[in-house]
């Protein structure tokens, strides 16, 4: 993958061998040295450091980070606005409410860009089967599937996004006659033995055993998580288990609806805002908000 350069002087598009030529093709004037000036005013590279090494180190890295961000968009630049899977299984709906308000999202810093890149690595190198990032969709209300073409056409204020879930299932594979959901996670296992797949993550492979059956017909009798260990070199632990029924999880898919359109969710004291970290970090990007909101009430 090449790094997307746009020309700071004409903004026309600098590809391929093209990055190798100091003068852009289209303008003619020298695009590399009016970019590296643009990353310093921005805060991208270093602004009269005095240190050439130092420089190249700064502009690298950073060219590395928008890097990163371009495979990102890449993987979530076609994102359909609507509900989606993992609004549904976070530990706290509270966050999914909040992440759904303009007003409180924030940019994306370089910590979590790099955890997200690691998951797109493996997601794009990793097919198990020929039916690999399955995009759905599910109307709620009324229990039926919906085409994403359809959703992506809908008007932006269209109300019945509202009621619709999208996910992207990683891989179905079949294994005798048995359908089987697998889903991808990365984890640092620090020397941790995991002993059963997480609730919420058997919880994600549930809902999109619905929105299988109700997309193509298909019944998976069980789901898979494969945690891939980073710390170790990518070691794989697959935890298998056999799917809960149907009705089950349409029952919460409507009841987890109805708490959304309430208003604003009980909020769930995790890992990610409790601080019990070696490093007393707040992983949630709304702590301040949910403060606002009485997150006191719930402690």
């Amino acid at each position: 993958m090449t790094m997307e350069i746009n020309c700071p002087h004409c903004s026309e598009k600098i590809e391929g061998s093209r990055q190798l030529i100091d003068s852009c093709p289209s303008c003619m004037k020298p695009w590399r040295q009016a970019l590296f000036a643009s990353n310093v005013k921005n805060g991208n590279g270093a602004a009269g450091s005095g240190d050439t090494e130092q420089d190249i180190k700064d502009f690298i890295v950073n060219a590395f980070h928008k890097a990163q961000r371009d495979a990102l968009w890449k993987n979530s630049g076609t994102r359909l606005d609507t509900w989606h899977v993992s609004d549904f299984v976070s530990p706290c709906l509270r966050k999914s409410h909040y992440s759904k308000i303009p007003e409180l999202k924030t940019g994306m810093n370089d910590e979590m860009a790099a955890i997200l890149f690691q998951g797109v690595i493996v997601h794009d190198n990793s097919i198990l089967s020929s039916i690999n990032e399955l995009t759905m969709c599910y109307d709620i209300v009324n229990k039926c599937n919906i085409d994403p073409m359809t959703v992506r056409g809908f008007d932006k204020e269209d109300p019945r996004k509202k009621d619709i879930l999208t996910g992207t299932l990683d891989d179905l594979v079949k294994v005798g006659d048995k359908f089987v959901i697998v889903d991808k996670k990365t984890y640092n296992a620090r020397g941790y033995v995991k002993k059963e797949a997480a609730p919420e993550h058997i919880l994600q492979v549930n809902i999109y055993k619905l929105m299988l059956k109700a997309s193509l017909g298909i019944e998976a009798e069980y789901g898979c998580n494969l945690y891939l260990d980073k710390g170790d070199g990518y070691k794989e632990l697959p935890m298998v288990y056999k799917t809960a029924p149907i009705e089950e999880t349409e029952k919460y898919l409507t009841d987890t609806l109805a708490i959304f359109k309430a208003g604003i969710p009980d909020c769930n004291i995790t890992f990610l805002c409790n601080s019990k970290n070696k490093d007393k970090k707040i992983y949630c990007g709304y702590f301040e908000q949910c403060e606002k909101d009485g997150r006191d009430k719930f402690v």
